[in-house]
This record gives structure tokens, sequence and C-alpha cells, in this order.
């Protein structure tokens, strides 16, 4: 039996010219989940990561604690499987749509920039559309297709790392959610729905053998909690 250990990159720029980098809370997320797998004395075989800054940069400060833990000074393997899906290219794809079938959607735009209950509605509207649709067109990919992505990198990292293996993979909130379906069996709205209740830098554990994977713990944070720092406790 072997285990995969997803954890979630730390908090992004969200509302920036450049949401594809670690915030300074995002950074010290990183830090500190380094610092919980050390103190486990946790060593790992392998580490992946996606092809995102954010996800690159949260696995970084293992790389430096790495020597401390008993594990090699492993670079990540980087596989864009395991990227999120654009959802800015989803979010442009429908609101134009939904605003015309739903014209009182308008107050909620309104307040997008004040609201963040204006902007979960619209969110959540939006992707469950894309979730539901199954052409979007306009080179938009369908929901399977980005499930089917992360599968691919999934099975990848299986295949390559075997049996009795520990795996740090840093990826987003979309792929471990679609992994948990996996596991689960979960509905394509349920788990878009969990994929909102996971936490920056937070650790899904998954067991992984030839029978399959089994879900072993989801979306912890006690090394967040920990901090007693309730700025550390994030989602975006």
């Amino acid at each position: 039996m072997s285990v995969i250990y997803l954890i979630r990159h730390g908090q992004a720029s969200f509302g920036s010219d450049h949401y594809d980098r670690l915030s300074e809370t995002g950074h010290r997320q990183a830090k500190l989940v380094a610092r919980h797998f050390r103190s486990l004395g946790r060593s790992f075989d392998a580490v992946y990561s996606g092809t995102l800054r954010r996800q690159r940069d949260t696995a970084a400060p293992l790389q430096d604690n790495s020597g401390g833990t008993g594990s090699k000074n492993l670079e990540p393997v980087v596989d864009e499987r395991l990227n999120e899906y654009d959802s800015t290219a989803v979010w442009e794809h429908y609101l134009p749509i939904l605003c015309r079938r739903q014209p009182d959607m308008a107050k909620d735009i309104r307040r997008i920039s004040t609201s963040r209950k204006s902007f979960q509605r619209l969110f959540g509207a939006v992707m469950n559309a894309w979730v539901s649709d199954p052409a979007p067109g306009g080179g938009l990919p369908a929901w399977p297709d980005f499930c089917g992505q992360v599968h691919r990198g999934l099975e990848r990292i299986m295949q390559e790392q075997g049996r009795r293996r520990n795996v740090a993979v840093f990826t987003s909130g979309g792929p471990i959610s679609v992994i948990v379906q996996r596991a689960l069996d979960l509905s394509d709205a349920v788990t878009l729905e969990l994929s909102w209740r996971i936490m920056n830098a937070s650790v899904t554990r998954i067991l992984y053998s030839r029978g399959g994977i089994a879900l072993q713990a989801f979306n912890g944070i006690s090394h967040l909690e920990v901090m007693k720092d309730p700025a550390l406790l994030t989602y975006r």
C-alpha cells in the first residue's frame, strides 16, 4: 500500500493582476506545510507538482527541508495534468450566457467587487453551467475532459511509484476533488461543491494499491490551526 499526499497550493494573489503567485499568507502556509512534514519525520520517495507557479512555489519549502525528514533532495516532477481548470475561461464563456437567460443576475454583477456572497453565487452558477454542459464550444474543454486529464496524471504517478511509497503531490482544489470523486464515487455536482471546501495548504491523503484508491484523510489543516492565526485559514 502506498500513500499520496495531495497538498493544495497556498493562498494565491486573488484580485491582483498576477493571480498565479503566492500571497504573503500563501508563502507562510507553504512553509508551515514543510514544517509539518518535517515535525512528523515524514520522508517522501517522490514529489510531483503541476506547472502553475502557485503550485511549484508551495512545493519549494518542502524541497528545502527534505534532508531533515530523511527524504532524498527531490526535484518535483512537473506535470500539467495536475493543473487547475481555467476558471477565467469558464467565467468568460458562461457568464454572458447566464446573464441572457437570467437577467436578475445583474444585481450580483454590480456587487461582485464588494460582496463575497454575490461573487460566490455567480461563480457557483457559472461552474455548474460548465459541469453540466457536455459540449461547451469556443475551445473550452468539457468537465469530463478535465477529469480525464487529472485521472491520467494520477495513473502516471501510481505507475511510476508502485508499492510502499510516500508521494507528495502539489496541486489545486479541482484536481484534488476529482481524485476524491474517484475514491468515493461521487456525483459531478457533489464533486464541484467539494472543490470549494478544500482549503489552501490543506493535506488530503489517498491510499493506492492494485485494487484501486481509497480516501484516508481529507482537507487536513491542523498544521495551520496550531498557529492560532485565523488569517492562515483561507480558501482562495
